[in-house]
């Protein structure tokens, strides 16, 4: 199966995750095969989302250098040590994100504790599109404590930018990529 083809399969099991008994997606194949700089973002990320085991199934001497040191510019470790994403991954709450849209545009929404919670827009197509959710639509996932405010801090966990929003996250997000948001009420 495809990255994507058991991405589909997995992301429909949410209701049987909890601490203690996680879905498992099988290893990440980040640093395998042909995948681009986007798809490995996002197959890490999507595995994040889904409180998956995060089991490499890389050849991890490709991050030292010839002389023992750690390559620290090798993309496939970047992302592999993404601490904002494995955050993610690893909430005490334990909860798998639910899909609360579904198609070539997916948008998943997980539950963190301290009242946050993780968003990521999976774009499955080809190119480029602007994906769009409303908090409105996030408060209304169970397990979701956001509280309602006025507005909320959204931090990219990729690129690292922070924005304040009222009552949407809006993004341009690329082909077979991701973007994954940390929100927070402004309080």
């Amino acid at each position: 199966l495809s990255v994507v083809g058991i991405y589909e399969v997995n992301v429909r099991l949410d209701e049987y995750a909890r601490p203690g008994a996680f879905n498992d997606p099988d290893m990440l194949e980040v640093g395998n095969g042909n995948l681009t700089f986007e798809e490995k973002k996002a197959h890490f990320t999507l595995w994040s989302m889904m409180a998956a085991p995060l089991i490499l199934g890389n050849d991890i001497r490709d991050f030292i250098k010839p002389d023992g040191t750690v390559d620290s510019d090798n993309k496939v470790l970047q992302i592999l040590t993404n601490k904002d994403v494995i955050a993610v991954n690893q909430d005490k709450l334990g909860i798998q994100c639910k899909r609360i849209k579904a198609g070539l545009k997916d948008i998943l929404v997980k539950p963190l504790e301290n009242n946050e919670v993780a968003v990521c827009f999976f774009n499955k197509t080809n190119s480029s599109a602007e994906m769009t959710c409303t908090l409105n639509e996030i408060h209304n996932v169970i397990n979701v404590t956001l509280p309602k405010s006025e507005k909320y801090v959204c931090k990219e966990l990729w690129d690292k930018t922070e924005t304040v929003v009222a009552d949407k996250i809006t993004s341009n997000v690329e082909g077979h990529g991701v973007k994954v948001f940390r929100i927070s009420a402004f309080l």
